[in-house]
């Protein structure tokens, strides 16, 4: 560990002179953005003498602080966990996965596990298409090539090339996207499911995860780019706090009611077809009226929006699957493509032929929060027909009725005397998995939980009980969790101070890191600190930094370990004897339901 933290940071050095270029030359975008794993030269002698100074320094204290523990040895688990968690980890019986609505860790049958995969989702032949293992090398061959053509297509032009008709890319969007085809030619994506364990009956929902993938790196550059499309989508809110700003100027009518609706499966009920067409309208409509973001490339995104989203592919287990219809899910612009979707229809057809009657419209991704003043009979049955009434996204408005209260995200939101009134909403079922006294975590982590939870509580509560009685449940499960009553009580209390006092100050100004070096360790309990790392940069780095690379600052940047959670679970299905993908899928297919 310790060689790797300071061969990290001789590469930092080194690499600085090439990324500060990258930034002065405008040829930086830090939302897409891979390291490049060149090798560069060595820096000045007197650099590198010093940084070998300050690694001995270092790894002294390193060592020192190690053999203190090898006296006295400390554990934050104990044999039991320790013991539980050999067992989890690739078990042939069962799986531990994910609590859908953070509900905290499930431990199923792994045989139901895979079932469950086929009943609901993959055994749907309409949605995915099975592919042999020399058919899915072919496809991803085949991507790379498509990938390429698609950069050469759009790559930024010299000066001296003959002006093309295409809005080209900028060098460091060709940058981001030829190394990501570098870095990661041939890793397919991971099928996986979490467990909705607050619906009834229970469900999986489906999840592919593509991350290290240079399909998911196209699509990130997608989603960078349809994030600058927000503005034109009047019916998008990013968080509740945003809610609470806009209903907070509403005048409210003595008719006004509130509801909420769902889509059902959103990302699974998206036409793909239906979709690129309708986004490339939008697109081409917004170029037609020049309202596009300056430098928009449309031609660019929408060829990368169809290649993205047709050609999902992933694996399962020994299984490969191609998705022929919905969104591609866990990819990057997933949302954003969804949330685009929907606002075509909501631009287009609710609000210009119920916005007489909708005082507020809003969507958070598939969860539609309205206040609605028309009448209960004609106008709203009207309304929630034409909510249905695009592409095949069906939402289950049919059975809401509006009334004075309903849950939105994490709030209660009510109509009290014509006003509004919220209230801090949670989950029966939540666990409430605040991290234990007994976490490796740095000490700032449980401050952190708790001011935020604060502020929050504070933000959405109107009435002063109702925010005591949150913060009198957050005081109790955070000592059930083993936390210090004293150091939970005191935090609390400073945290009020601070959401009834708020004292915000200027605005930060914009991070400017040519002038940073960032020093990157391990986060150990009983390691190193912050304060340790920072006296011994200063004695030997920090003089020879300002006068030789004009560095004036540095931050120490502590990683986490891997927690328990990446210990227990995997995107990557675990195979079992006699449980295999491909064994399970036939049992399914022949009627065979072992449950």
């Amino acid at each position: 560990m310790i060689t790797n933290t300071f061969r990290r940071l001789s590469k930092d050095v080194r690499r600085m002179y090439a990324l500060r270029e990258e930034k002065e030359s405008g040829d930086y975008i830090p939302a897409i953005y891979i390291k490049s794993k060149y090798v560069f030269d060595p820096a000045s002698e007197e650099i590198e003498h010093a940084m070998s100074k300050f690694k001995a320094n270092v790894k002294k204290k390193i060592v020192e602080l190690q053999r203190r523990r090898i006296k006295n040895p400390q554990c934050n688990l104990t044999p039991a966990c320790m013991s539980l968690m050999q067992f989890l980890k690739n078990n042939d019986i069962y799986i531990v996965i994910q609590g859908d609505k953070n509900l905290g860790p499930c431990i199923m049958e792994r045989e139901l596990y895979i079932y469950k995969a086929f009943e609901e989702h993959l055994g749907n032949e309409s949605n995915y298409k099975p592919l042999s293992e020399v058919e899915i090398r072919g496809k991803q061959r085949g991507l790379q090539y498509i990938f390429r053509r698609w950069m050469s297509k759009y790559r930024p032009r010299m000066s001296f090339e003959k002006p093309t008709k295409y809005v080209c890319i900028s060098k460091a969007e060709q940058t981001f996207l030829t190394r990501a085809i570098q870095q990661y030619p041939d890793k397919l994506a991971r099928f996986r499911m979490m467990c909705k364990i607050h619906k009834t009956p229970w469900k999986m929902r489906p999840v592919v995860c593509c991350a290290g993938t240079f399909m998911n790196c196209w699509s990130k550059w997608l989603d960078f780019w349809l994030q600058t499309l927000k503005p034109f989508v009047p019916t998008f809110v990013s968080n509740g706090e945003q809610v609470l700003d806009h209903i907070e100027l509403l005048d409210l009518p003595s008719n006004a009611r509130l509801f909420v609706t769902d889509a059902k499966a959103m990302y699974n009920n998206i036409h793909t077809n239906h979709a690129i067409t309708v986004i490339t309208w939008w697109i081409r409509d917004l170029e037609n009226k020049k309202l596009l973001p300056e430098g928009f490339p449309s031609d660019a995104v929408i060829s990368a929006m169809i290649s993205i989203m047709r050609n999902n592919i992933f694996e399962f287990g020994d299984m490969y699957f191609l998705q022929l219809l919905g969104t591609a899910m866990g990819t990057s612009a997933a949302v954003m493509w969804a949330t685009l979707y929907y606002a075509y229809h909501e631009v287009h057809t609710l609000l210009p032929n119920h916005g007489h009657n909708l005082l507020y419209f809003i969507r958070y991704i598939d969860d539609i929060l309205g206040i609605w003043t028309g009448n209960l009979t004609t106008d709203w049955k009207a309304f929630s027909e034409d909510v249905n009434q695009f592409g095949i996204l069906k939402w289950d408005i049919t059975d809401v009725i509006p009334s004075l209260s309903v849950n939105f995200l994490d709030m209660t939101l009510s109509i009290e005397n014509g006003k509004f009134i919220s209230r801090t909403f949670q989950k029966k079922m939540n666990l409430h998995l605040y991290i234990p006294s007994s976490s490796e975590h740095p000490a700032g982590c449980i401050k952190g939980t708790i001011f935020g939870l604060i502020f929050r509580y504070f933000r959405q509560n109107t009435h002063q009980k109702d925010f005591v009685y949150f913060a009198g449940l957050l005081y109790y499960r955070t000592l059930q969790r083993g936390w210090d009553r004293d150091l939970i009580r005191k935090l609390i209390l400073e945290a009020t101070r601070r959401a009834e006092n708020p004292n915000p100050g200027p605005p930060p100004p914009p991070e400017n890191h040519k002038d940073t070096v960032f020093l990157h360790f391990q986060f150990h309990k009983d390691g190193i600190s912050r304060l340790q790392i920072r006296a011994a940069y200063e004695e030997h780095l920090s003089s020879i930094f300002k006068t030789e690379i004009n560095i004036n600052r540095a931050i120490v940047a502590f990683s986490r370990p891997k927690n328990i959670g990446d210990f227990a679970t995997k995107a990557k299905l675990h195979q079992a004897p006699g449980q295999s993908a491909s064994t399970i899928m036939g049992k399914y297919k022949a009627g065979l339901n072992p449950f």
